[in-house]
């Protein structure tokens, strides 16, 4: 396994931008899983704060780790378009630059609680692009978290509220407009304050259809909860591909 730092242009942002990236030393056509930071973080976030090189290491899955600058990965209404960055010029250039397959079902995207958000948001609006989903501890009703904004500039990032409510920034109205192929995995801590709008998320997804799993477990919205997190959605991803 390497551990590559790649820096660029991105047309899409407008500025200069890094990622940090987990590669296997293999034959190539590698699974990808991209994975979201939360509120406060950045690229580095799950390299320094779990043990994720060690759970890809031996699957031949990359891991793309992009910094999103509290974004919410959305295209801000007064700022920049993180979600045409995550969506469309971030894994355009990762398989143009590595060998990773550009198979959606070898693609997942996941994250921690603005991540979480962030890889449901871009699923919700790209259904093309990614099989599998996976959120921890979301803010997956993040009209919640506008009333509550702590000390995110949400106006900024969505707009007056009332700009937020039915738009494709809102999870409940998107997940409404059209059903997909794409698995999505749940998880929250049991005694994290967010536990109630990830089961309604499911409740609302698992309702319309949608391929969704809930998993609950002891913890709290922190990196002891989300190590585990991460270990397990990588081996949810590799053992449904391995089904297939």
């Amino acid at each position: 396994m390497a551990w590559l730092s790649a820096d660029f242009d991105s047309k899409v942002l407008h500025m200069p931008v890094s990622v940090d990236i987990l590669m296997p030393q293999g034959h190539g056509n590698y699974k990808t899983i991209y994975l979201l930071h939360g509120a406060g973080g950045d690229k580095t976030t799950w390299l320094l704060k779990t043990r994720i090189a060690d759970y890809v290491e031996g699957k031949n899955v990359a891991v793309i780790m992009p910094s999103g600058n509290n974004s919410f990965y959305v295209n801000q209404n007064q700022g920049k378009n993180y979600m045409d960055y995550i969506s469309q010029e971030l894994p355009e250039l990762c398989e143009r630059w590595f060998s990773l397959s550009a198979c959606k079902q070898d693609r997942m995207i996941a994250g921690m609680s603005m991540g979480g958000y962030g890889a449901f948001v871009n699923s919700l609006n790209h259904p093309e692009l990614f099989g599998y989903v996976a959120s921890f501890s979301g803010t997956l009703d993040v009209l919640q978290r506008y009333d509550h904004p702590q000390g995110i500039d949400m106006q900024r990032v969505f707009g007056e509220r009332e700009e937020l409510v039915k738009s494709k920034n809102d999870l409940f109205y998107m997940s409404e407009q059209s059903t997909n192929d794409i698995k999505y995995l749940i998880m929250c801590g049991e005694q994290d304050n967010r536990c109630e709008m990830n089961e309604e998320m499911y409740a609302h997804m698992k309702k319309l259809g949608y391929s969704v799993r809930m998993e609950k477990t002891e913890g709290k919205h922190d990196f002891d909860y989300w190590d585990q997190c991460i270990k397990r959605a990588i081996e949810w991803f590799v053992q449904e591909r391995e089904v297939k």
